[in-house]
């Protein structure tokens, strides 16, 4: 996704109102941008924990799916992994839920395994680039494989190849902290009860232009999957989000790592209502203790399993 300037957000004036659950329910914004299909296509799923069919079929079931297979935010907060489910759909009947802890407890349990998922296939390959530029310092030189993936992977992330490529991608080539992406996407969705995420798969507000390039409709995803990447991958290119990547990767010079309330101070040019936005974004982090997921981590390694 290449984006372009965020349109007008829709605000309902109980934007003032201080709770979470009531901002998150009235806040939506739309983020013009041009796909590029195909990038953000997760691998093909393996084996993973089994779900039955009546588990899938509602947010209840899912509820129940979770809990029985030790699912549970708490474990999660205290160092619990997160099973590797790959979620094709957010459950249509979500709405159907009780308003408040029991809805967002779904919603988060079923957006925590496609963050981390993203993260993970981010960090992947930052740990490769960051191995190419220590070698890189030390001979002076990229190998001809080094050279053709540093290439490729300056390509899709819209940096300018030659001196000075690898520097320019460590910037971008990052992961977000979960507590960011489940803010916004409980914000923007209405804590996955919009219809948007119904219809289009749509978790961020994300639109793209018609053939006419004056008017932009939603955004469409594949799957649940592709809309996180996607996010994550305008966070990490769009030139909006400059001030973000600076701060994380200040975070890294001093041996941290940023957390999601710092950076979603960088975030008033995802919407025109600016500082508002901030606040929105950083209130839902705070009011549900977001930031207990940021260490967060999945099951395993190199497998998933669909829902």
């Amino acid at each position: 996704m290449r984006p372009t300037r965020p349109r007008r957000a829709f605000l309902h004036a109980v934007l003032l109102i201080a709770a979470a659950t009531a901002v998150a329910a009235q806040y939506a914004l739309a983020l013009r941008g041009t796909l590029r299909p195909g990038w953000w296509h997760a691998p093909a799923a393996a084996a993973g924990p089994a779900l039955s069919g009546d588990d899938l079929a509602s947010a209840s079931g899912l509820d129940a799916a979770f809990g029985r297979i030790g699912y549970r935010l708490d474990t999660v907060a205290r160092g619990g992994a997160v099973p590797r489910l790959r979620l094709e759909a957010l459950p249509s009947d979500m709405a159907d839920l009780p308003e408040g802890d029991a809805r967002k407890a779904v919603f988060l349990r079923l957006m925590l395994p496609l963050v981390l998922e993203a993260d993970e296939e981010i960090a992947r390959d930052r740990r490769r680039l960051e191995a190419v530029a220590q070698r890189a310092a030390r001979d002076g030189a990229l190998a001809p494989a080094e050279a053709a993936w540093v290439a490729d992977l300056a390509s899709r992330y819209d940096v300018r190849p030659g001196p000075g490529a690898v520097e320019r991608l460590l910037r971008r080539v990052d992961t977000v902290p979960p507590s960011l992406a489940l803010a916004q996407a409980a914000l923007e969705t209405g804590w996955g009860t919009s219809r948007l995420v119904r219809r289009d798969n749509n978790l961020f507000g994300h639109t793209v232009e018609t053939g006419d390039g004056n008017t932009t409709r939603s955004a469409t995803f594949a799957t649940a999957g592709d809309a996180v990447r996607a996010y994550v991958h305008n966070l990490n290119t769009h030139r909006a989000y400059r001030d973000l990547r600076r701060a994380r990767a200040r975070a890294h010079a001093r041996g941290t790592v940023a957390d999601g309330t710092t950076l979603a101070g960088a975030l008033a040019p995802y919407s025109e209502l600016g500082r508002a936005y901030v606040g929105a974004v950083r209130t839902i982090i705070h009011d549900n203790t977001l930031e207990r997921f940021d260490g967060a981590r999945l099951q395993g390694a190199g497998t998933a399993g669909s829902i």
